[in-house]
């Protein structure tokens, strides 16, 4: 996946993400609204990513009995997409309304860390060197 530019995250996300363009018809007004105008609208990518993203999307598919890569390589496509853009923002919001949520569940990051590319994966496992050394011990020592 090619890096994201600021511009072209939801026209992104609705071509990359399975079912992306019925979630957001599913979000409530006036989110939706500006979701569908960005950039052009003042959007919150911190409410973007939770809203249509993290919690409708990728957090049910990573809590799934048997994981389904044929859904989930298209949502670390765009993870990997968004973390290749330098951007301060962008990156912020991806450390707290990406990151940080595969920390509801062991199983939830291992399987995150198993499908990110290298720009999302480096950022993960710097956030947890970083932050949560402690998790981070226990998912090595486990994978060894």
């Amino acid at each position: 996946m090619e890096k994201i530019e600021f511009a072209d995250i939801v026209r992104a996300y609705l071509r990359t993400v399975p079912q992306a363009a019925e979630v957001l018809r599913g979000i409530p007004e006036p989110q939706r609204l500006s979701f569908e105008a960005w950039p052009d609208e003042e959007t919150d990518l911190f409410d973007f990513l939770p809203m249509a993203f993290m919690r409708p999307v990728l957090l049910p598919l990573l809590s799934e009995e048997t994981p389904r890569p044929d859904l989930l390589a298209p949502c670390f496509d765009f993870i990997e997409g968004l973390a290749q853009n330098p951007n301060a923002y962008v990156q912020n919001a991806l450390h707290f309304e990406v990151y940080e949520q595969f920390l509801r569940g062991r199983e939830i990051l291992l399987r995150a860390r198993q499908f990110c590319g290298p720009v999302s994966g480096a950022a993960l496992l710097k956030m947890l060197r970083e932050n949560y050394p402690a998790t981070l011990e226990e998912l090595t020592g486990d994978q060894t």
